[in-house]
């Protein structure tokens, strides 16, 4: 069994008049932001109107490789693409169907967004160049976009709503089945002889030679004795060149301590020590690492913060209140790679959310909460090691 990730897009365009020989492509490129892609556009004729709606839908294997099984992605359309149809289509309009058909080998996700006529802006997309439609990003699974085709499946799909087309204001289908995507890796590479025989065959573009951005898997700073210890872990590490290891004593202005080079050994697993911490004066430290293509294209991890003034065997959360996330500091007097479980429970026993770290993590483990929308109130933290409740913590979360 053939496992991939499919992603498909449907687009109605409003237009003044239908013509046969008008029609329009698709395909994607790497994105501005991590993990993301753009789907863009292209007409064979000189567009000069309003856009009506635009919808796609994404397929994503539940394994790969066969006997792996992948979790389920978030799927965001984002807001941030300068360049995107954002106006035409906010990213606030977007409405979105998780799995709306059933498929035993993949999720499905179905997007869709009508635009308002009388107030969207009339645009002009010239024969042949490429538009920047909407960017899209992928979290929260193993899943990366390097495996992402554009595709349109033979005879549309498992349901109408799932098939490629362009439709204009009269229902004129102006989708170029002979040839529905261009682009490196488009198949089938020489056009189909006509519309029908396109329609009834799997045709895609395949994005696995776009070079994407770093993508950050964990950034995690720890306190050994009187140094600082830098663990971080990347995907889509092609383009990179090095990182700039950055930190501060207040946020705002950053030093770099150090470069650290791409690795020649194939890991994407990086560690760094930061030597003498507890002589330079500060209670709070704050680290960043600003990673740079061969490019010279930039992108920054989060920012962790490591706190020097705790006392000795106190088991400290800050900040409390919570609201993205918060930190949680567990002294072990031999910090190794035993395990430690936390518990995020409700206030009324609900468990939102459960990380297994090692001793070592533990001094300083940045919990996150941003994408579980939690509602604002008291929440308490388990800290459970060797199979004991070790503590528990109370953190009130704020909107």
């Amino acid at each position: 069994m053939r496992h991939r990730i499919t992603l498909l897009l449907a687009l109605c365009l409003s237009l003044s008049s239908g013509i046969t020989a008008q029609r329009m492509s698709a395909s994607v490129k790497a994105g501005n932001a991590l993990n993301s892609v753009i789907i863009t556009l292209q007409p064979n004729f000189n567009f000069n109107n309003k856009l009506n709606e635009l919808g796609f839908v994404i397929m994503v294997p539940k394994e790969s490789p066969p006997g792996t099984p992948i979790s389920i992605p978030t799927i965001q359309v984002l807001s941030t693409c300068a360049t995107c149809l954002n106006t035409t289509f906010p990213a606030a309009n977007w409405a979105q169907i998780n799995d709306a058909v059933s498929d035993p080998n993949f999720y499905l996700f179905r997007f869709g967004c009508v635009s308002n006529l009388p107030t969207a802006p009339t645009l002009v997309i010239n024969n042949g160049v490429p538009q920047d439609a909407v960017e899209i990003r992928f979290t929260n699974s193993t899943i990366t976009p390097t495996q992402i085709r554009l595709a349109h499946l033979a005879a549309g799909g498992p349901g109408t709503a799932y098939g490629f087309n362009v439709v204009d204001g009269v229902s004129f289908d102006l989708t170029n089945y002979v040839q529905m995507f261009y682009g490196t890796g488009v198949v089938p590479a020489v056009p189909h002889p006509d519309e029908t025989i396109g329609y009834n065959n799997t045709q895609y573009v395949s994005i696995a030679n776009i070079v994407l951005p770093v993508n950050w898997l964990s950034f995690d700073v720890v306190k050994q004795g009187n140094d600082g210890l830098l663990n971080w872990a990347v995907a889509n590490e092609d383009a990179n060149h090095h990182y700039e290891l950055q930190r501060s004593t207040n946020n705002t202005s950053f030093t770099t301590i150090a470069t650290v080079n791409k690795s020649t050994n194939g890991s994407t697993a990086y560690n760094y020590i930061d030597a003498g911490i507890n002589n330079l004066s500060a209670s709070v430290l704050y680290y960043r690492i600003k990673q740079v293509d061969i490019n010279g294209r930039i992108s920054y991890s989060d920012t962790r913060t490591l706190r020097l003034d705790i006392k000795e065997g106190q088991i400290n959360i800050f900040p409390n209140p919570v609201k993205d996330g918060f930190y949680v500091n567990i002294p072990f007097t031999n910090p190794d790679s035993r395990k430690v479980k936390l518990n995020l429970i409700s206030s009324n026993g609900q468990l939102i959310s459960s990380k297994q770290i090692t001793t070592a993590q533990a001094s300083n483990y940045y919990f996150d909460i941003k994408d579980k929308n939690l509602a604002a109130g008291n929440y308490n933290l388990q800290i459970i090691f060797e199979e004991k409740i070790m503590d528990t913590k109370k953190l009130f979360v704020s909107q």
